[in-house]
């Protein structure tokens, strides 16, 4: 009980102690007196000393001074100047200037703090703003903005023209009389440099300017240093966005493994703001049937075959336009994928789409895209390692199928994962054979299925089914056959027509459409990592080499 009592009485203390922070004088010079509350007496002023709410500050003739407020704004008054805090809160504050000149300097605030300067014509609100003010006690008034915005409102509605104005920098509003129309008007150079000069009490005329003409001197180089290399440098970053394009939009003519001429153009596309597309087009004036291979080729000799494969990632926040600015907003943006996909199609027959396809979801619980069951059920939820925790794949055909709809509007609502599987039961099997939906552009979901179309789903088979996978490889060529067995809509493998093989021949070729090994690329018997800390190494001394010749 007693803790608590304390930290209740702490807790009582502590914005009593935070509200008794006041304003306070920094720095004066000449004549400075300071009054106490509203109805105090002047006194002669001293640097640290606080003004409460309702005191004021004034300056002399030969006077000037610097005041700090709690929220770290700053006020400096010059000569001949009355200064009056009429209020002074955690999250409000205002100043009144009867007459004289001041600069003040706002930070930025907090959302809901209101900081203001009343004059006897008007009443400025600021926020992270830099501006001076001079005034008469009949209206007079002179404002100048030097950085940000002031929101100027005036007490007494003009003859004519606006009552409120919002003055940007470089701008400033002068009013030869009070009541009468104003409205602002750019700076010119003398009168600006005027206001950014040093105002800090006690310095020489030459002293106030020194600070300025060195930032003019830096500017000045720095403009001379652009005019020099701006030619370059926009010859050097339009090189770049070249370079750029041209690495995400490659075509090449190349031989397979098969001696089929294959055309590759390699694309990036934007389908919207959120999603990026990249896709590789395969194209071959002819298919010949060949033997040797792993797996049959279910197939005549073709002409014209398109293949395509096709890689979509969809984020929940919009994407930069300009490429080059990815890697700062990927470290910078805290983001999250919504789905991805990798679709391989093929077109022979210009009527039908083969595709195979696999799809990831983001699982907000695991925090990471998966490729289970939330594919086909997007609602679903799949512990780690459970019976629907397996890899899912969509494979089938697709056609232009009457009230189906277009082929090629199936395929990317596959790309997009606008798919799903209406008849699974609770174990998350499908009770029609793997049937798939898709959302056509009425936003209805209409059966994959049909005369000439057949789509479906299917998940991985765990060894203990009894439905072996298999795969093999070169050593040393780079060779891979895999062939994985699939459930049909995660159905209890009972039968062959139960299930299916993902069957896959895998090769690392070059332009001629040889198999490649690994002496191919290093003729290195070391890991890796020992290779690269040596060509790290030759690069130095390379360098090193290089800079006694040339340095």
């Amino acid at each position: 009980m007693r803790n608590q009592i304390i930290s209740l009485f702490l807790f009582v203390l502590l914005p009593l102690a935070a509200g008794a922070e006041e304003a306070k004088v920094i720095a004066i010079s000449g004549n400075v007196e300071v009054r106490q509350g509203r109805e105090g007496q002047w006194a002669s002023a001293s640097e640290k000393m606080e003004i409460a709410e309702g005191g004021a500050i004034r300056t002399g003739s030969d006077g000037a001074a610097v005041l700090l407020m709690p929220n770290k704004t700053k006020v400096w008054l010059k000569e001949t100047s009355t200064l009056e805090i009429e209020q002074r809160s955690t999250l409000a504050s205002r100043l009144a200037l009867v007459f004289g000149c001041i600069k003040i300097r706002v930070p930025h605030l907090m959302r809901k703090e209101k900081f203001e300067v009343r004059t006897p014509a008007a009443v400025c609100a600021v926020r992270g703003t830099e501006f001076t003010m001079d005034t008469t006690e009949d209206g007079k008034m002179d404002l100048k903005v030097l950085f940000g915005e002031v929101k100027l409102r005036f007490t007494v509605p003009p003859e004519k023209g606006k009552m409120e104005f919002n003055i940007p920098q470089g701008q400033g509003l002068k009013m030869e009389e009070k009541g009468k129309a104003a409205k602002p008007a750019l700076l010119d150079a003398k009168t600006e440099r005027a206001a950014l000069e040093n105002w800090n009490p006690g310095l020489k005329p030459e002293e106030r300017q020194r600070e300025l003409k060195q930032k003019e001197n830096d500017r000045a180089q720095v403009k001379e240093f652009a005019k020099v290399t701006n030619s370059s440098e926009k010859t050097v970053k339009g090189f770049l966005n070249v370079v750029k394009e041209s690495d995400l939009e490659a075509g090449r003519t190349m031989t397979d493994m098969h001696g089929n001429l294959v055309r590759v153009d390699q694309r990036m596309m934007r389908p919207d703001n959120n999603t990026i597309q990249f896709f590789n087009l395969v194209k071959r004036p002819n298919y010949a049937d060949f033997t040797g291979r792993q797996f049959a080729y279910n197939g005549g000799v073709q002409t014209n075959r398109l293949d395509l494969m096709q890689m979509s990632m969809s984020f929940d926040k919009a994407l930069p336009q300009r490429i080059e600015e990815w890697p700062a907003f990927f470290d910078s943006t805290s983001l999250n994928p919504v789905y991805a996909s990798f679709i391989t199609a093929n077109r022979t027959n210009k009527d039908e789409i083969f595709v195979i396809a696999e799809g990831y979801r983001y699982d907000a619980t695991r925090d990471e895209l998966v490729d289970n069951i939330r594919v086909v059920d997007p609602g679903a939820i799949a512990t780690i390692d459970d019976t629907t925790d397996k890899h899912t794949i969509i494979t089938g055909i697709l056609a232009d199928d009457g009230t189906l709809g277009k082929a090629q509007e199936m395929l990317n609502a596959i790309s997009r994962l606008d798919i799903r599987s209406n008849t699974l039961d609770a174990a998350g099997q499908s009770s029609d054979g793997g049937i798939l939906e898709y959302k056509n552009a009425a936003g209805n979901y209409v059966d994959m299925t049909g005369a000439n179309t057949d789509m479906l789903w299917a998940m991985n088979i765990s060894p203990a089914s009894g439905v072996s996978s298999w795969s093999n490889e070169g050593d040393p060529l780079l060779w891979q056959h895999q062939a994985d067995a699939y459930a049909i809509g995660n159905k209890t493998v009972a039968a062959a027509g139960d299930y299916l093989f993902y069957a896959r021949e895998n090769y690392v070729i070059n332009n001629n459409g040889s198999i490649q090994q690994t002496s191919d690329f290093t003729n290195s018997s070391l890991d890796p990592f020992t290779i690269l800390i040596e060509q790290r190494s030759r690069n130095n001394n390379l360098y090193k080499d290089s800079c006694r010749r040339v340095c």
